[in-house]
């Protein structure tokens, strides 16, 4: 971890450069059923099976761990894993935020390749935690990260 760069720009977290890590948020019981996530199962319908596998041999011990899924020439996925249900049993903001910091730790290990990172503002959708509040996790940790939104 060297120092951090975060980098935000309004376009798709999809149209990412090949060759790069796309980085969001899960919850443990296997669901990819809204916001970007349902995005990714319908891009990536593969890495939407070894996530769902990996989350029924684990359950909610993933908390606070990543899921590097290796994709095709373009993308690889990693799956952060920061609550453990979603909707009105999600985690509470302070337990996400410590899992998050748990989750990208375990992404930056796994990535040995060291290949960029970009993600889209994660937890701050269906978790509902303000964005500011993941980015000083990640500044913290000292993480490089392009950063999409589409607002």
């Amino acid at each position: 971890m060297g120092t951090n760069t975060i980098s935000h720009i309004k376009a798709s977290l999809f149209s990412a450069p090949a060759g790069t890590i796309l980085v969001h948020a899960c919850n443990t019981h296997g669901a990819w059923g809204s916001g970007i996530a349902l995005a990714f199962r319908d891009i990536y319908p593969a890495a939407y099976g070894v996530y769902r596998a990996h989350c029924q041999a684990h359950g909610e011990s993933l908390v606070g761990t990543c899921l590097l899924i290796p994709g095709d020439d373009a993308h690889d996925i990693a799956c952060l894993f920061t609550s453990r249900a979603y909707g009105r049993r999600k985690d509470a903001p302070a337990q996400i935020l410590a899992a998050t910091r748990a989750a990208v730790m375990d992404l930056l290990e796994k990535n040995v390749s060291n290949k960029p990172l970009h993600a889209c503002r994660f937890n701050s959708g269906k978790f509902g935690v303000p964005w500011q509040e993941t980015e000083a996790v990640l500044k913290d940790l000292k993480v490089t990260m392009t950063v999409y939104s589409t607002d």
